[in-house]
């Protein structure tokens, strides 16, 4: 594809998910010799790290797979997407759905949504990007997960991919798709970003359903890191002037594709001037990866957190996890991290090698 041509093709993308035109339009605006592959459940809320995982997903395919037409479909889109894609849908059409920790039933809205896509495409390779999952062991909870099975395999063409090991074997225990093992494809970018002087300690914290950390022992580590001289800033990484999750149906303003890419842009920044991240969230640790910027890691509710750093990060010398509680120990440790001077490079991007193999393989059953 050439530049001119991307160009327009990102715009008729753009003017899709604002719903200048249908979808129907914008495909047939298309070239008919490239394969193409549909994003769905793209979100357009408030959340940095699910607009992150947006973004790199949109740049893996730039960087491996650039044969392909690559179409966001944003999850408000979703129902009016599934009507007007049947009638136009190719057989080597391949249809995904965005990643991010959502497969469960906490996060409703994305789960009903995702059963409506896997269950209809049934005869189109189908695959669900890096995902964590939490169905709580409730009766609600083991309700919903019969109803997501009963969606998930009516899809003999689906491929679920998870980011860490518990959800590895949860996908395994729960679904008869095939199941494939990566890291989280935000490990995927290599931002550009300008060099810096790094200043004090930025937290990155919870304030939902998954927050487990105590604002008492977070209260005394701020006044103590202040005490010493080192300045304390508290970010996090929605951003409360635009539409909460679930909630972009109300008119209050969601974040449009072309924007997605200077927010995320904007947070790194942050996060790379800090001398050090304290954080609860997946994607604070991963955007302090990525930026280079040492981290301290608690965890969430279900351990998507935790799971990560083991699994992929824990050998880099300026990540660490804790479940420590004493205030004393944890800026012994942030003394440490604050330290590090040359940090470990990291490379992850051999642990999508099945993933691309699988978009480029023609076989469906």
């Amino acid at each position: 594809m050439t530049k001119s041509n991307a160009s327009e093709f990102e715009k008729l993308n753009v003017d899709y998910s604002n719903d200048a035109i249908s979808l129907a339009e914008f495909l047939k605006q298309l070239p008919d010799d490239h394969q193409r592959f549909f994003m769905f459940g793209v979100p357009t809320y408030n959340n940095l790290g699910d607009l992150a995982i947006a973004h790199a997903e949109k740049r893996f395919f730039e960087k491996y797979l650039p044969e392909f037409q690559y179409i966001e479909i944003t999850e408000p889109q979703t129902d009016k997407a599934i009507e007007e894609l049947l009638p136009l849908l190719r057989d080597d059409d391949i249809i995904g759905y965005s990643g991010g920790g959502n497969i469960g039933s906490v996060y409703l809205n994305h789960e009903r949504a995702r059963r409506k896509v896997f269950s209809t495409f049934v005869h189109n390779k189908t695959i669900s990007f890096p995902q964590s999952v939490n169905f709580l062991d409730t009766p609600e909870g083991q309700k919903e997960l019969k109803l997501s099975q009963e969606a998930y395999n009516k899809n003999p063409n689906l491929t679920i991919v998870a980011r860490e090991s518990k959800s590895l074997a949860k996908f395994q225990q729960y679904f008869k798709a095939k199941v494939l093992f990566t890291t989280d494809i935000v490990l995927s970018l290599n931002p550009e970003l300008p060099d810096v002087d790094r200043e004090g300690v930025l937290f990155i914290l919870r304030e939902d359903s998954e927050k487990i950390t105590d604002d008492q022992l977070i209260d005394e580590l701020s006044k103590r890191i202040e005490k010493a001289g080192t300045d304390v800033d508290q970010t996090d990484t929605t951003m409360p002037e635009y539409a909460d999750d679930g909630e972009e149906e109300t008119g209050k303003r969601t974040v449009n594709l072309v924007e997605r890419r200077d927010l995320i842009h904007d947070k790194l920044k942050e996060i790379k001037s800090s001398e050090v991240v304290v954080t609860d969230r997946l994607h604070g640790m991963i955007f302090a990866v990525i930026t280079k910027t040492p981290v301290l890691v608690f965890d969430n509710s279900y351990g998507k957190a935790s799971f990560s750093y083991y699994n992929w990060l824990r050998e880099l010398n300026y990540v660490d996890h804790t479940k420590e509680t004493d205030p004393t120990k944890i800026l012994a440790i942030l003394k440490r991290l604050s330290q590090v001077k040359e940090k470990d490079d990291y490379d992850l991007t051999h642990t999508f090698d099945d993933l691309v193999e699988l978009i480029k393989n023609k076989d469906v059953q």
